[in-house]
């Protein structure tokens, strides 16, 4: 395959499942807004959190009146010069499918040019400034129909691993920052007298990762952190877990690679994956979980350079 169709590929998929993130957190900050404004530290916290996820800075908050969060909701949503925001990384989606038109079908393309103009549209987003829910909500559905569509209508050969390397290269890298920054964060915030408040807090990361019914259907009950973060992070068939994710990339090297392990990049990965195969999850939370999840980002972001290099996608 041409470097230029796989980078295309790469990146359409990216970039859409950056978006899908981006969204769902800012929806799920939205609403845990309402109910932690007025907790003292909670409130302006959860919002340096979500910065950090993201790797964006905080805008200093002007004196328009609007909510302290307002110019960082701005920036990771509507402002098309920022890479991490909604509308750009839609826009680079898009860029990339138009570039290789007759590499993908007609459905796909129909789908992804109709989120664009659906979210890029002045009514739209002036409405989304007053009530953003319906926005966050478009960009999830539009992505997920992106996805099933690429998995139901496309050839599920060489470009078709691309995307699918692109998808889940940045799903386990998003899981892996929320549970690094989130966990640290609600355990220093957490109240043994008010378990109602952990608990909303810790339903909040579970539904940034699209996992709360999941979760609730294996535990049923009070919402426990370690069992959270074991979810997220080892849990073999939830497709939004960071072992999923990982198994689905190597997968996908090793299908693009032929009968190889998928190269150095498929190395990295497998190394990544025994730990998380046979991890233990106390052994995990005994140790400094911070590092163990930098760790896994690292040797990550390292499987994702070595996947650009050698098939040009950059």
């Amino acid at each position: 395959m041409l470097s230029r169709v796989a980078d295309a590929l790469f990146w359409m998929s990216r970039y859409l499942e950056r978006a899908e993130h981006i969204a769902r957190l800012l929806d799920v900050y939205f609403h845990l807004e309402l109910d932690l404004h007025g907790v003292t530290g909670a409130y302006e916290l959860q919002w340096t959190s979500l910065a950090t996820i993201l790797q964006q800075r905080v805008p200093a908050t002007g004196n328009d009146g609007r909510p302290p969060h307002a110019p960082l909701t701005d920036l990771l949503t509507f402002d098309v010069d920022n890479p991490g925001s909604i509308l750009s990384s839609i826009t680079r989606a898009r860029a990339n499918a138009r570039s290789i038109r007759g590499r993908i079908n007609a459905a796909v393309w129909k789908e992804l040019n109709k989120l664009y103009w659906q979210i890029s549209d002045p009514a739209t987003i002036a409405q989304a400034r007053e009530s953003p829910h319906e926005f966050f909500q478009a960009v999830e559905r539009g992505s997920h129909i992106v996805q099933g569509v690429c998995d139901a209508t496309l050839t599920h050969d060489e470009g078709w691993q691309f995307i699918q390397v692109g998808k889940y290269m940045e799903r386990a890298d998003k899981t892996l920052r929320i549970l690094d920054v989130q966990y640290h964060l609600l355990q220093g915030l957490t109240n043994p007298t008010d378990p109602s408040l952990s608990n909303l807090q810790w339903a909040g990361v579970l539904r940034s990762c699209d996992a709360y019914e999941a979760y609730q259907k294996l535990y049923v009950g009070r919402i426990e952190p370690d069992r959270v973060v074991e979810f997220l992070l080892l849990h073999p068939d939830f497709p939004r877990s960071v072992r999923f994710a990982l198994e689905a990339v190597a997968a996908a090297l090793a299908s693009i690679e032929g009968a190889g392990s998928g190269g150095e990049a498929g190395r990295i990965l497998g190394r990544v994956l025994g730990e998380l195969r046979y991890g233990d999850i106390d052994e995990i939370l005994c140790g400094d979980l911070h590092v163990f999840l930098t760790g896994l980002l690292d040797r990550c972001a390292r499987a994702s350079l070595v996947v650009q290099d050698q098939y040009s996608l950059r």
